[in-house]
């Protein structure tokens, strides 16, 4: 009702935080962020941190209303600030425990054609003394700690040695952690660390039905809603391929086959929506 009210067509939200410790609730003692919120965050890939306080931060109901209307996650886009809201809440946290509402304005010759900048952090280290098997878990341990990408180049280190050239893409939150797997896990001695903005296209994860099971498919589209990448998920369609023993491709070829057969019933932009988008007001 309020977004109606305040005639918003676009709504952006800061990356969310994952709480800890553990709540009592209908269905016994759940471990935070609980099961219903993290399916959330996975379903829309909603970029998350830890601020280190133990408790629940973000209930499944705030989960849904920001994954469901928010345009995108992360820092706040380019505009012209008119207002600010503030809502204070009754528990007493370790931060200030308040929600706030930024109002403005984007240029309409903006919102269409620029992509979202987002700020994220390059790790880079040299290696010419370890295994490739010791790369290989590496990577693993550094996925699991948040990186967003990590990939390796071959080049010639001194003394003619051959060595490879890591580099590792994460966001802020997870640099200190991808920096002690570095350090734990290769015999670097050093890391150099940039900090850079990148353009990302706006994307979300939906989850299509096929005869051999369900697969996530991975939508990324700019401005107006243009949609200009559609590709299921590698796992999904790998594990269903062992499971049936057909082609990786051929369950690859049926969830795409899926998708645009059903692209205006998962694309889902409601009419409001779509005549609100003339307006560019964003939030």
């Amino acid at each position: 009702m309020g977004l109606d009210w305040l005639g918003i067509d676009h709504l952006y939200c800061s990356a969310l935080p994952t709480g800890g410790g553990t709540i009592r609730a209908a269905h016994g003692v759940l471990s935070i962020p609980v099961p219903a919120v993290l399916k959330l965050w996975e379903m829309r890939g909603t970029p998350i941190y830890s601020n280190g306080i133990d408790q629940e931060l973000v209930t499944p109901t705030g989960a849904a209303i920001a994954t469901t209307l928010a345009t995108d996650f992360g820092s706040p886009p380019a505009m012209t600030l008119q207002r600010i809201g503030l809502g204070a809440g009754s528990r007493d946290l370790p931060i200030p425990n308040i929600l706030r509402l930024w109002l403005g304005e984007s240029s309409k010759a903006e919102l269409p054609t620029q992509s979202p900048l987002e700020t994220i952090s390059v790790l880079e280290t040299q290696i010419d003394d370890s295994s490739p098997q010791v790369i290989a878990y590496v990577f693993e341990a550094l996925f699991a700690a948040g990186a967003v990408d990590v990939f390796t180049q071959s080049i010639g280190m001194k003394k003619s040695r051959p060595g490879i050239l890591l580099t590792v893409i994460c966001h802020p939150q997870q640099l200190s952690s991808c920096e002690t797997v570095l350090f734990r896990e290769t015999s670097t001695l050093g890391i150099r660390r940039f900090t850079q903005q990148r353009a990302i296209l706006q994307r979300e994860i939906q989850q299509v039905e096929t005869k051999y099971g369900a697969v996530r498919v991975k939508i990324a589209w700019m401005g107006q809603r243009v949609i200009t990448n559609v590709q299921p998920e590698y796992e999904d369609c790998a594990e269903l391929a062992r499971q049936h023993h057909v082609p990786w491709r051929e369950v690859h070829r049926l969830a795409l086959h899926t998708w645009y057969t059903h692209k205006t019933i998962l694309c889902g932009i409601s009419t409001r929506v779509l005549s609100q988008l003339k307006d560019h007001a964003t939030l």
